[in-house]
């Protein structure tokens, strides 16, 4: 019997999804990133639904980022303790993978889309399903380097539309050609996307190692603190 049980926890959507040999149920909700209060508890409600427990999954998958801190390290952290007390694999995916893979037969080539605030967005570009470019942390002006060449680009993720109307005053002002579209689902479903490409994953490179944990391009707030308060204040010569 397969069970697989998909968690995202990268942005303010919660998407939780449970495939088993009879049913898919999938929950989309948002929650604000109080993820730490909210996680558990659903995904016990969600396994209770299939009439399943935690420990009847057969692989749990779930997001490594790039994307939210916290939301990323309360995600994995969950599905890792899933994976270790239920004695299961856990397999985990790029955040900008999950966006694409529902566009993968898009006609244009598509950029995914995250707000990483500070006036940058977590980004990627890819065609066909396949990769163009690897995840950045990127300025309005650096997204729109990235895509100068392009005819065409579909935008896509939780953020597009916020992203495309910056993006297309920076490349007017440029006096770019390339002409962006706008992914309309902004709070598209990834439950299945995730089982589908973590199953495939797992067939491929088989589980992760338990002690890989979140991709993270940008440093955290508290690290930034630590690197100028040492900056500012140097140790002192012996």
């Amino acid at each position: 019997m397969v069970n697989i049980l998909a968690l995202e926890t990268s942005g303010e959507v919660l998407h939780l999804a449970l495939r088993t040999d009879r049913t898919f149920i999938s929950h989309t909700r948002t929650i604000g990133r109080q993820f730490s209060e909210e996680l558990v508890p659903r995904l016990k409600s969600l396994c209770g639904e299939a009439n399943l427990s935690l420990a009847d999954l057969s692989l749990i998958v779930c997001a490594n980022g790039p994307g939210s801190f916290t939301g990323l390290r309360v995600g994995m952290a969950a599905a890792k303790g899933i994976a270790l007390a239920a004695g299961i694999p856990l397999v985990s995916l790029g955040t900008m993978d999950i966006i694409a893979y529902p566009l993968s037969h898009s006609r244009m080539p598509v950029l995914c889309a995250v707000d990483a605030k500070k006036q940058r967005y977590y980004c990627a570009v890819f065609k066909n399903g396949e990769r163009e470019s690897k995840d950045m942390d990127a300025s309005i002006p650096s997204i729109a380097d990235m895509v100068d060449g392009y005819d065409e680009l579909l935008v896509t993720g939780p953020d597009a539309q916020k992203l495309v109307v910056l993006l297309r005053d920076e490349i007017t002002k440029r006096g770019s050609k390339t002409i962006l579209y706008i992914d309309t689902l902004i709070y598209r479903n990834y439950g299945e996307s995730m089982i589908i490409l973590g199953n495939k994953l797992l067939n491929q490179e088989g589980p992760d190692d338990i002690g890989s944990g979140p991709t993270y391009i940008r440093k955290s707030d508290a690290e930034l603190s630590l690197e100028e308060r040492n900056a500012n204040n140097p140790p002192e010569e012996v």
